[in-house]
């Protein structure tokens, strides 16, 4: 699977960057992203996301068609936080989007 370059993201009211991409399923179309967020004070703010029903994901999202060609769509997602992790870069969230 090809990286996806990060975008200027917003996931709730953390700005940082991250986006979304589509993996197909046996049971259809899936969501999942990655947040990342760099501000001193995101850990402590993506924690209390994380345990909200769904959040509000400001960004792209990629999809890819069956001859590898990719399509970027710019819209807001509610998605569901599952994990958060300590990276180089900052705060990093895993998502996941909720139907």
């Amino acid at each position: 699977m090809a990286l996806y370059k990060h975008q200027e993201a917003q996931l709730g009211d953390v700005d940082g960057t991250g986006y979304l991409f589509r993996k197909k399923t046996v049971l259809g179309d899936n969501y999942q992203g990655v947040f990342i967020a760099s501000d001193e004070e995101a850990a402590e703010q993506l924690e209390a996301l994380k345990d909200a029903d769904s959040v509000t994901f400001s960004g792209v999202a990629y999809r890819r068609n069956r001859s590898g060609k990719v399509s970027v769509d710019k819209g807001e997602y509610e998605v569901d936080v599952k994990n958060i992790t300590t990276v180089g870069m900052g705060e990093r969230a895993l998502l996941e989007v909720v139907e």
